[in-house]
């Protein structure tokens, strides 16, 4: 059973409950450890990110119930910083490196806001071109790739989030495949980690995690590292889907997972493995 989880979030960003409750649910859900991922301030008013001024606080929080629940869980103090974020990453455990934004000449769009808003940036952005939109998207990984203080890369395919019911793009198309492979890639020669991520299907948007299982395979076969990760917004999902993220892992040929010790990254057996 996989046991940690790096993708947190709670009331002081997006989450419905405070640090103190999903500490709690995941010595309940049988997690060792937990990360706290607070979404990193953006450069425009945003009602899902902590405000800057607020970071210290946020950390002497984080802090207080680490050291409270010592010795019943491992609490630590991560990030999940997007790329447009201006904020430095010094001072975290550990960096998620997200990309929630698309952008085109001149402007941009959110990705994973809804069905609507996504049929609106294909339509007014990309002219209802899915492939350059998709294009558009994943050539952001490059600088990315290029953070060093970035270790995971989180929900890698996000603008598919509601794929399942609306069919936006075409995952399946060479344009996309390039896209998203050059993207890959990129990252997996600046050794980041994947997340399989399972936060759209406990929100009811998919059945499937991030990234897709074509892709996972294509990460394999390229060496890449994975870890597993539940993008908890709410106490309930702190380890949501994480039997069925292992075995989608090991369907696709993995056997280890990389997990955060508190000082840096180890691999871990998975399936039954070691």
């Amino acid at each position: 059973m996989i046991r940690q989880n790096l993708h947190t979030h709670s009331v002081w960003d997006d989450g419905t409950n405070t640090l103190e409750e999903m500490a709690q649910a995941g010595i309940s859900a049988g997690l060792t450890s937990l990360g706290f991922s607070i979404h990193t301030p953006m450069p425009f008013p945003s009602c899902w990110t902590l405000e800057e001024g607020r970071l210290p606080e946020y950390s002497a929080a984080v802090r207080k119930w680490k050291d409270a629940f010592a010795g019943r869980i491992a609490l630590y103090h991560g990030a999940e910083w997007d790329l447009l974020s201006e904020m430095p990453l010094d001072g975290f455990d550990y960096v998620i490196g997200s990309i929630h934004h698309i952008q085109a000449p001149g402007r941009g769009s959110c990705v994973d806001n809804s069905p609507e808003m996504t049929a609106q940036y294909l339509r007014d952005l990309f002219g209802g071109d899915s492939d350059a939109a998709a294009e558009a998207y994943f050539s952001q990984y490059e600088a990315l790739a290029g953070m060093e203080k970035v270790d995971i890369v989180g929900h890698f395919d996000l603008p598919t989030k509601f794929d399942e019911t609306n069919h936006f793009y075409s995952p399946d198309s060479p344009r996309f495949c390039a896209a998203a492979l050059r993207a890959m890639d990129a990252l997996v020669s600046a050794d980041k980690i994947f997340e399989i991520n399972t936060g759209a299907i406990s929100r009811g948007y998919r059945t499937t995690p991030y990234p897709s299982r074509s892709l996972l395979k294509e990460l394999k076969r390229r060496g890449g590292r994975i870890t597993v990760s539940a993008d908890a917004h709410a106490a309930s999902d702190v380890a949501f889907g994480f039997a069925e993220a292992e075995a989608l892992a090991i369907d696709c040929g993995f056997a280890e997972i990389w997990q955060f010790d508190g000082r840096g990254f180890v691999s871990v057996p998975i399936g039954g493995g070691g």
